[in-house]
């Protein structure tokens, strides 16, 4: 069966994910493209040979009958909306992070599509980089002992990279800054090695460099997991440049009783219980960190699921806890005091 999709929002994430259908023509196909700007939905239709319904009403696309799934690229603020429309309509859903501005609305979208019984996954395309899985595997197996203590680091110009007025500089249609718009990645990477998170402290400014942005572009956060392990993070979308020298521009250091593994210049380990690297930090051999593979594989994990009616490893119940540790890092901040995570 070819699973029939319906792409709603045609900027930068849905031709990210572009790719991933078409390396997969036989099983899915993308049959509307939908944007509230007609030219971005008719450029991205064009690069497709079936050239797709091009519409700028996303209602249109959840009403028709011969779309099977959607998978949506849209501003944060229309998440909750589009998820649960999509869940009446009886649509699997593929959704890009944010999962949503708040955990109430998460919630709302878990229950809707769960009762809908239809697959509902967060696009958190970093637990599907290849290395990222090898890392896992590594912790797992004890390489590094018990990990008592991580650090994550990102470095972006946001008005670099987007134009003045566009929708991410709005705290009203994203819900907040740097925390929630890429900070998210990290720590829900972090909750896939370390496990959940249970309490928070944070900090957060505005730096002014940029214009029009009325949310955080700087933030640092303290994290303590449910196994007693502790994080450093800092996130900013004030950098003129990005220090860290890594695939991805972000920084992981994982540090256990038996070793430590960082991402600096490629992924190293150092294991006092495994030999090969057991002498210094040593060059894992891990897949190329090639950042547009996890978007392929990404798609393909989501139609995997749609076809065999399997849990999605970052499926929406999953994300509820990274939502709800996002929202108590904002609850920190605000409040100038230590945040404990709701438990779901």
């Amino acid at each position: 069966m070819t699973i029939r999709i319906g792409l709603i929002g045609c900027g930068l994430m849905a031709r990210a994910h572009l790719p991933g259908y078409q390396a997969v023509s036989d099983r899915a196909e993308i049959v509307m493209c939908c944007d509230n700007n007609p030219q971005l939905a008719q450029d991205l239709s064009a690069k497709l040979d079936d050239k797709p319904q091009v519409v700028t009403d996303w209602q249109e696309v959840i009403a028709n009958t011969n779309v099977d799934a959607v998978d949506i690229c849209a501003p944060h603020f229309l998440h909750a909306p589009m998820v649960l429309a999509a869940a009446k309509a009886g649509k699997h859903v593929l959704l890009e992070k944010p999962m949503a501005m708040n955990l109430t609305e998460a919630r709302q979208m878990v229950d809707a599509t769960t009762a809908a019984g239809k697959i509902f996954m967060v696009a958190q395309n970093q637990r599907y980089l290849p290395e990222h899985a090898h890392i896992r595997d590594w912790l797992n197996k004890d390489a590094i002992g018990r990990v008592h203590a991580a650090r994550i680091d990102g470095n972006q110009f946001l008005s670099k990279i987007y134009p003045k007025g566009h929708w991410l500089f709005s705290k009203a249609l994203t819900g907040g800054g740097v925390i929630r718009t890429t900070a998210i990645h990290k720590i829900d990477l972090l909750r896939y090695f370390l496990g959940e998170v249970r309490r928070v402290t944070a900090l957060y400014s505005t730096s002014g460099l940029n214009p029009g942005m009325d949310s955080e572009d700087i933030a640092t956060i303290a994290l303590e997991f449910e196994n007693g392990a502790i994080g450093e993070a800092f996130f900013t979308f004030a950098a003129y440049q990005n220090p860290i020298p890594t695939a991805s521009g972000e920084l992981v250091i994982l540090y256990g009783t038996k070793g430590m593994i960082n991402n600096i210049n490629g992924w190293h380990m150092y294991s006092t219980e495994v030999e090969a690297y057991s002498h210094a930090m040593t060059a894992l051999d891990l897949p190329s960190a090639d950042y547009p593979t996890s978007f392929i594989h990404e798609v393909y994990h989501f139609l995997d699921c749609v076809e065999t009616g399997q849990e999605p490893l970052t499926s929406g119940r999953d994300n509820l806890n990274t939502i709800a540790v996002i929202d108590a890092i904002y609850q920190a901040a605000e409040t100038g005091q230590t945040a404990l995570v709701q438990r779901i």
